[in-house]
């Protein structure tokens, strides 16, 4: 059986909510210009007016600026966080999140995607379809954590749409050393149930990102997630709540991701690699 959440980790496509931005376009050198040299200022955790090549720049990081398909594999660790005791590593993670981009003008674009986790047992890295959870004794099935997205989401220089919602004013955080950059966003929405926050790093490299003929450029992320306890757990109101940890990176192709990932989820959620409709 599927767990068909509606918030998952990464999941809210694209990494909904307010999403950083605003002054990539500023931390990285202009055409010409060396990677981290001494003209180049780096505004940092401070709210830029986004203009057209900033967009363009955070597209080519988080996904393309092109009409394609974008993978990006992950794995990742999840704690049970109680007060007042050591948070108790329970279980691993590993997911794919495959994206849809498409253009629909100078500095705008739509993305649909799909998202799907799967957990693996902390000491041997198998995967595992019943546990038994140390915090209530139960021995319980596993659902692997399923999003895909019904509606698109749109990047504009008015903000990131998700789902079809009033776009959110873009806000970033930009750090650069030598030819790396990154970014620190955070999401949270106020209306779920809580803790739900996500802050994520996403990495690139300034040379890539600023190459005019490369509408995809390799990518990394890691994040913290702090989140409820999932539903197949049964732990009711009890105190507490998860912390996940996760780390990944775009891919070229599906045909990148592992082996055994791309066999389970053939084999449980076959149409996770397909196009949602409209995409």
């Amino acid at each position: 059986m599927i767990d068909q959440m509606s918030l998952s980790r990464r999941g809210m496509l694209l990494w909904g909510g307010v999403a950083a931005a605003g002054a990539l376009a500023s931390a990285l050198p202009r055409p010409g210009q060396a990677a981290g040299g001494a003209g180049v200022q780096i505004p940092t955790g401070v709210p830029v007016a986004i203009d057209a090549r900033s967009l363009e720049l955070y597209m080519k990081l988080h996904a393309a600026t092109s009409d394609r398909q974008v993978p990006w594999y992950y794995t990742g660790r999840i704690y049970a966080v109680r007060e007042g005791q050591v948070p108790q590593h329970l279980f691993n993670l590993e997911g794919t999140e495959i994206y849809w981009v498409r253009r629909t003008g100078p500095s705008s674009w739509t993305g649909l995607g799909s998202t799907l986790t799967f957990y693996r047992d902390a000491q041997t890295g198998e995967y595992f379809d019943s546990f038994r959870n140390p915090l209530n004794g139960r021995t319980l099935p596993v659902r692997p954590n399923v999003l895909r997205s019904t509606k698109p989401s749109t990047f504009s220089l008015q903000g990131q749409g998700l789902g079809g919602r009033d776009p959110v004013p873009w806000l970033m955080e930009t750090h650069q050393s030598g030819d790396d950059v990154w970014l620190i966003t955070s999401r949270s929405l106020p209306e779920a149930p809580q803790p739900w926050i996500e802050v994520q790093t996403m990495i690139g490299k300034a040379s890539q990102l600023m190459d005019p003929d490369d509408t995809a450029p390799p990518a990394m992320f890691s994040s913290t997630y702090l989140s409820p306890w999932l539903g197949w757990m049964e732990m009711g109101d009890a105190p507490g709540h998860l912390m996940w940890h996760s780390s990944g990176r775009k891919l070229a192709s599906v045909d990148e991701i592992p082996a055994g990932y791309l066999q389970r989820a053939r084999k449980l959620q076959p149409g996770h690699f397909d196009a949602p409709e409209g995409a």
